[in-house]
This record gives C-alpha cells, sequence and structure tokens, in this order.
C-alpha cells in the first residue's frame, strides 16, 4: 500500500459520511456531550462555596403580646488559599472533562465506523453474490459437459454427480450470502436512516504510523487521564494542608423587644478569616493512594501505546497479504485472458466447445471480481485505523 495521508477523505471530514447516523443516535450521543461539558464545568467551579441567603420570621408571647422579628442575611464562607490545592482542582476537572468527552466521541465514531464498515460489506456481498453467480453458470456447463460425456460413455457417473453436488453447494452459498446481506441491511438501518444504495464511500489509504500515533484518539484520551491523576494527586496532598477561608455576613433584622432602647444596630456586617488545618489518621493512605493511581494511569498509558502500534502493524501485515492476493488475481486474470483466446480458436477449430469458451471466461470475470473484492478487504482494514484518529488535530 502506498503511504499517502489523505485526510480529506477521512469518513468524519465528510459531511454525507459524518452525518450518516440516524437522527435518534445523534440526539443521544448530543445529550451525553452536553451532560459531560455541564459535569465539567460544575467540577471545574466545585471550589467555590454557595452564597446563603436566608430570611426568618419568628413569634414569641414571653411579653404582653405577641410580638415578631424577623431576619435577613447573606453569609459568604469561602476558601481562598488551600495550598494550590484550588488551581489543581480547576486543572483536574478540565482534564476530565477532556478525557470523558474524548470517550463521547470514540462511542460516536465507533457506531460510525460500524455503519461504514457495514456498508463496504454489502459492496463486497454484492460482489461475492455475482461471483458466485458466474461459479454457478460455471457449474451448470459443466454438468452439460458431464452430461455428454456420460451419455457418449467417456466417464463415468461419479464425474456427474460431482458436479451436480457442487452446483448445488454454490446455490446454497449463495442464498446463506443473502442472508447475511438482508442481516446487514437490517443493522444499517438501526444506525441509520439513510438508503445504503445512495451513500458514496471514502477511498482509504495508510497512515503514517507516527502520524497516526500521534493523532490516536485513545492515546489522547490517556493522556488526559494521566493529566487527570497526576492534579487529583496534588489535589488529595493539598487536602491535608492548611487552608485559609473568608467569612462575611450581612444582617438586617427587626429590633428584639428587650433592647427596643438600645444603641445595638440592626443593619449589621460582620467579618473574618480562619486558618485550618486537618488531621486525619488515614491522611498517608489517601496520598499513597492517588500516587499509586497516577502511576496506574502512566503505565496503562505506555500499554496503550504499545497496544496501538502493534494493531498499526497487524493492519500494515494484513493489507500486505492483501496486496499479494491482489498481485495473484492480476496474474490469474492474465492467465484466463490468454487461455481464452487459445479455447476461442480452439473452437473455431472444432476441436472445444462453446461450453469450454464459456467457463473461461467466466474464470476471467471470477479474477476481476476477486480483485475488486480485496480492495473492499482492504478499505475494511484502513477504516480500523481512520475511526481512532483525530483528523481536525491537524488544522
Amino acid at each position: 500500500m502506498k503511504k499517502l495521508l489523505l485526510l480529506s477523505s477521512f469518513l468524519f471530514a465528510s459531511d454525507e459520511l459524518a452525518d450518516i447516523l440516524s437522527s435518534n443516535q445523534n440526539s443521544l450521543i448530543d445529550i451525553k456531550k452536553r451532560k459531560i461539558k455541564v459535569e465539567a464545568l460544575k467540577l471545574e467551579k466545585s471550589w467555590i462555596n454557595p452564597i446563603i441567603v436566608e430570611y426568618s420570621k419568628n413569634y414569641s408571647t414571653q411579653f404582653n403580646k405577641t410580638t415578631n422579628t424577623g431576619q435577613f442575611i447573606i453569609a459568604i464562607n469561602q476558601p481562598i488559599f488551600k495550598m494550590g490545592g484550588i488551581w489543581e482542582a480547576i486543572k483536574y476537572a478540565k482534564a476530565l472533562g477532556e478525557a470523558n468527552s474524548i470517550d463521547i466521541e470514540l462511542k460516536r465514531r465507533e457506531l460510525i465506523y460500524r455503519a461504514i464498515n457495514i456498508l463496504f460489506n454489502l459492496k463486497k456481498f454484492d460482489l461475492e453474490i455475482e461471483k458466485l453467480n458466474l461459479l454457478i453458470k460455471n457449474d451448470e456447463l459443466d454438468i452439460l459437459i458431464q452430461k455428454e460425456s456420460y451419455s457418449a460413455g467417456v466417464t463415468n457417473r461419479t464425474l456427474l454427480d460431482r458436479a451436480l453436488l457442487k452446483r448445488n453447494q454454490d446455490i446454497t452459498s449463495k442464498l446463506e450470502l443473502e442472508m447475511k446481506r438482508a442481516k446487514l441491511e437490517s443493522d444499517f438501518s438501526l444506525l441509520s436512516d439513510k438508503n445504503p444504495n445512495e451513500i458514496t464511500l471514502p477511498n482509504f489509504t495508510l497512515l503514517d504510523r507516527d502520524i497516526y500515533t500521534n493523532l490516536q484518539l485513545e492515546l489522547k484520551r490517556d493522556r488526559f487521564r494521566v493529566e487527570e491523576k497526576k492534579h487529583y494527586k496534588y489535589m488529595t496532598w493539598a487536602k491535608y494542608l492548611p487552608e485559609i477561608s473568608i467569612s462575611t455576613r450581612y444582617v438586617n433584622e427587626d429590633k428584639n423587644p428587650l433592647f427596643k432602647n438600645s444603641p445595638i444596630k440592626t443593619e449589621y456586617y460582620t467579618y473574618g478569616f480562619k486558618v485550618s488545618l486537618p488531621i486525619n489518621i488515614n491522611s498517608y493512605r489517601d496520598i499513597e493512594k492517588s500516587k499509586l493511581e497516577y502511576l496506574n494511569a502512566q503505565i496503562s498509558l505506555d500499554e496503550e501505546r504499545k497496544r496501538v502500534i502493534n494493531e498499526y502493524i497487524l493492519i500494515k501485515k494484513r493489507l500486505d497479504i492483501i496486496d499479494r492476493k491482489i498481485a495473484l488475481s492480476i496474474e490469474d486474470a492474465s492467465n484466463y485472458s490468454s487461455m481464452l483466446l487459445t479455447t476461442q480458436n480452439l473452437e473455431k477449430a472444432g476441436d472445444n466447445t462453446s461450453y469450454d469458451t464459456q467457463i473461461v471466461e467466466n474464470n476471467l470475470k471470477i479474477r476481476e471480481l476477486d480483485q475488486n473484492i480485496y480492495k473492499y478487504d482492504a478499505q475494511i482494514e484502513l477504516l480500523k485505523l481512520y475511526k481512532k484518529v483525530s483528523y481536525y488535530s491537524l488544522n
């Protein structure tokens, strides 16, 4: 396979193919994306404590008549310094949000991959059914030849029986393939509202390995997971360090009847600050656990990188084998082309029947179909690479 980077033909860059999923599938994915975005923003601001607004009304029969007092309070109690913990919490929320967003994008691409994979297989099945039709024609011709030979006493019944059995086997294979094709069309209808016969498929080419690993979405997600665990580790560490908080209250209340003539203000502010240091017997274990989670994420990233590279190498080997199959089919087609000329000449000379000529001609068409079938096999292999590539990173 020629190593070209044609990301303009990438299925997720194509409006038609990017929108291949049904409206319900797209809506479900959009809702998940919005939910993740909202959760990330909420987590990013979680360090900001709520402002408490309170109004109360109290009644008392302590005095000669029933009295009532109202009180309106606005209270704020907000940490402003947490030994870096606040900043780490913000970065943690961003990394977590990015990783979760890529997870949803991977799920969306998996659905698109399944839809496009079905389309490639439908095209491939059409060619295989056409190939079986040619094989069945050859079987019918072979049956005619064997019948004539048997009637003439040239061959025994065994060759005719084998020809009949071969035809029935090929017809059965065609029926099974038609059943599989019908199942694929049904599966496609669950993923997309589009007509599979009206969609133009892309032509993928092999990505360079370095480009593929740099743009691979699973690796990108796992790098964010490492960032997430790193910031969480610092957050855990900061949780057990000194914290400075400020507090303020605005109070507007009715004067208590007991202090009716006193100079006490009914509208006033209180404010102050607090320094706190939590002492927890499990602090060491909590910090150690967060360190281990960070180390685990780093190792998981390294393992994922190995898996991605091995997947690329395996697909490349499969493509090389497919290329060799195509080369053999081309060679066979060339041989059958030469054989066809010879058979046609022998038919004209009366040394061969028209049956022999038709069989050779059908075999030539079968080898040409094989080449196109193998090309679809190659596209299906390449699709496995493209479905997880972040093409927009090139912009």
